[in-house]
């Protein structure tokens, strides 16, 4: 069977602390990625609610801003047909 390749950077803390958790589980990095990707497709989409991000995980300051002006409703588009929402994003480029 063909395979792909998929390399992303990730916080060598979190890669270490997360494998130790499969490998008591028995399932290697690989092995879960493909779990992962499987779920996505039968749930279609992420198979299960995003806890709340803590506000040491987020990265800076503006993303802690965008995030609660977002929260407040501010910046925020809503869109009945998704050409509009599309025509949105080709305005931005």
């Amino acid at each position: 069977m063909p395979t792909g390749r998929i390399q992303q950077r990730i916080n060598p803390v979190l890669q270490r602390e997360a494998e130790m958790i499969l490998e008591t589980q028995g399932i290697k990095p690989s092995q879960a990625i493909i779990l992962f990707y499987t779920e996505i497709k039968r749930f279609g989409g992420l198979p299960f609610q995003p806890t709340p991000l803590s506000k040491s995980e987020i990265p800076n300051s503006k993303l802690q801003k965008d995030l609660r002006n977002a929260q407040g409703g501010k910046g925020i588009q809503t869109f009945k047909i998704k050409k509009g929402f599309f025509d949105s994003l080709k305005a931005c480029i």
